[in-house]
């Protein structure tokens, strides 16, 4: 099931289209925003990777925090992308889930934006939180957005492609064959993908309408990712934010959630003295 999660969003992730759509200059949501400014007092100056970097969209906003910056993506496209746009900065091919050219607790900030860490398996994801916990300094930030099981968006059926009607009859003719093809896409698609479809109690792996219907997607609750963030050695309860930028703290109905999780500092062996600290997030 993992090969075919990977075989499917990465070939999505390697289109010429979906490449040039993720390399357009777009500025941050509302979630990313109030979380960037959340931990960049802690994070200036740091290391920070940006991971999944796709054609660059959080680059710019990361790079003001610290020019100590390295994206990483594992489409070769994308990376690509990337260094055309951005030629003074450092991107590298790399997987989250075995980034062995990144040493144990050499980075002070860690984002996985745009849902990317939603796009492998169930095992894949957690071993990503692992990895992530790894490097990460004692008290270092993980900034990640992931899919929300309790959304809407998660029970709901087929979607049609978008349509504007115009009465030009060149463009309605254009706008209709745009229509048409897209339509066919997503069935062909669903019809594909859909067999692929994990429901698990704790998670479920969705063939999810981005790019019609050419994605397998990770959806789960905030009670539950929270879970897996504890269970992958980060501090409890982790902050969360919704698609507006504001802090939620049980539940919520918006698409997607943003977190902000921390590893813990260490202590020396005998567990009564800290070996390395960090400022608590500014509040």
């Amino acid at each position: 099931m993992s090969e075919a999660i990977d075989r499917i969003n990465l070939r999505t992730m390697r289109d010429p289209a979906v490449v040039a759509h993720y390399a357009r200059p777009w500025g941050l949501s509302p979630a990313e925003q109030a979380t960037f400014a959340r931990v960049a007092p802690l994070a200036r100056g740091r290391r920070i990777l940006d991971i999944g970097v796709g054609g660059g969209r959080t680059v710019e906003a990361l790079r003001a925090i610290s020019d100590d910056y390295l994206g990483i993506d594992y489409s070769v496209d994308m990376v690509e992308a990337c260094r055309r746009r951005f030629p003074a900065a450092q991107f590298e091919f790399a997987d989250a889930r075995a980034m062995d050219g990144i040493a144990d607790g050499s980075v002070g900030l860690a984002v996985f934006a745009c849902n990317g860490i939603g796009m492998v398996s169930h095992a894949d994801r957690l071993r990503i939180l692992r990895e992530v916990q790894r490097v990460l300094e004692p008290g270092g930030l993980f900034v990640f957005s992931t899919h929300n099981r309790n959304s809407p968006e998660f029970g709901r059926g087929f979607r049609w492609p978008s349509f504007e009607w115009s009465w030009h009859p060149l463009r309605a003719a254009v706008r209709s064959l745009r229509f048409c093809g897209e339509f066919v896409l997503r069935l062909r698609n669903r019809r594909h993908f859909r067999p692929f479809e994990v429901h698990a109690p704790d998670y479920a792996i969705i063939n999810d309408q981005c790019h019609h219907y050419g994605t397998m997607l990770y959806y789960v609750t905030l009670d539950r990712q929270r879970r897996q963030l504890a269970e992958a050695g980060f501090e409890p309860d982790a902050e969360a934010y919704d698609l507006a930028g504001e802090p939620i703290h049980d539940d919520s109905a918006h698409d997607s959630i943003t977190l902000i999780a921390r590893k813990p500092l260490a202590y020396d062996p005998t567990g009564t003295a800290v070996i390395a600290a960090a400022q608590p997030v500014a509040g």
